[in-house]
């Protein structure tokens, strides 16, 4: 009996990068080949598979309807053989963990002195986004990110509850002449979230008009306006979880009349087939949001 004929998956490969790109010459750049070799495999592609996958001009290649069709197919098959190689040419002490830019630079690179104290052999490396949502894409193992309260719950499982609370500095405090709570006008407000939401969800849940906070100064990520309010340019509304250094130094202050108010959550994505580093991390994170008061119930 005739074995049956085997494709190269190579040229498989070759072939997703190229159409993906609609380029040969920057398909040979992305595979580190020269033009030549990317056009001999795909035309050998074309010819075991008895069907023509490019339209070529002179200077551009496009899909065939039969190409469009095989790289829908084909496309995330070889992006799954690309994890599972790259996954398993990792050193198996290595982690990636993607988060949130605030999230990343405030709690879980401090952090991580603890975890290293439990498995001292691990190899971190962290990929921060300004981006709301993590994702694992193609090569992380772990991603925290930010879920607002009121949405519908995303992939993965909540580990903290997010207790945001206006804070600021002692002095601002002493010399905006705020009195009570029917005076929150008189302390400036930073702006970090965009369209103001966590403000507007914060007034709504403390009893206050939303017309009352003035907003003055506007930052692009919550460890700026943080550091804002340390210097005393205004008060700032933030998780309890991001400020405990600057809380426990006296640095920051909770404004007095009003407790914190639950605004969101921070949820875990871990990969379906997690490594043991992977499952240690995470065991280690819910541990700490326990020990911080903030795990979700």
């Amino acid at each position: 009996m005739q074995a049956p004929h085997r494709t190269s998956l190579n040229a498989v490969r070759v072939f997703t990068v190229a159409a993906s790109l609609r380029s040969i010459a920057l398909a040979a750049e992305e595979l580190s080949v020269t033009a030549g070799a990317v056009s001999h495999q795909i035309r050998r592609l074309e010819a075991e598979l008895g069907v023509r996958l490019f339209l070529r001009g002179n200077n551009s290649i496009d899909l065939t309807e039969e190409g469009r069709r095989f790289l829908d197919d084909c496309a995330p098959a070889i992006t799954m053989i690309e994890r599972s190689i790259d996954r398993l040419r990792r050193d198996t002490n290595e982690i990636v963990i993607r988060v949130s830019m605030s999230f990343g630079v405030r709690w879980l690179i401090p952090a991580l002195e603890s975890f290293k104290t439990l498995q001292p052999g691990a190899r971190v490396r962290i990929e921060t986004s300004s981006g709301v949502k993590a994702t694992l894409g193609d090569s992380a193992d772990i991603a925290i990110y930010y879920q607002r309260a009121g949405s519908d719950d995303g992939p993965g499982m909540t580990i903290a509850t997010d207790l945001s609370q206006a804070v600021l500095s002692p002095t601002l405090l002493r010399t905006s002449g705020y009195l009570d709570t029917g005076r929150l006008g008189d302390v400036p407000a930073l702006k970090c979230a965009r369209a103001n939401w966590d403000w507007k969800l914060w007034a709504e849940r403390s009893g206050v008009p939303e017309k009352e906070i003035a907003i003055t100064h506007e930052f692009d990520t919550d460890d700026a306006a943080i550091r804002a309010a340390a210097a005393g340019l205004g008060m700032v509304l933030s998780p309890t979880l991001l400020i405990a250094g600057e809380m426990q130094a006296g640095i920051l202050v909770p404004l007095p009349g009003f407790a914190p108010a639950e605004l969101g959550c921070y949820r875990l994505i871990m990969h379906p087939q997690p490594t043991r580093m992977a499952r240690d991390f995470g065991d280690w994170l819910r541990d700490e949001m326990w020990a911080s008061g903030t795990e979700a119930s």
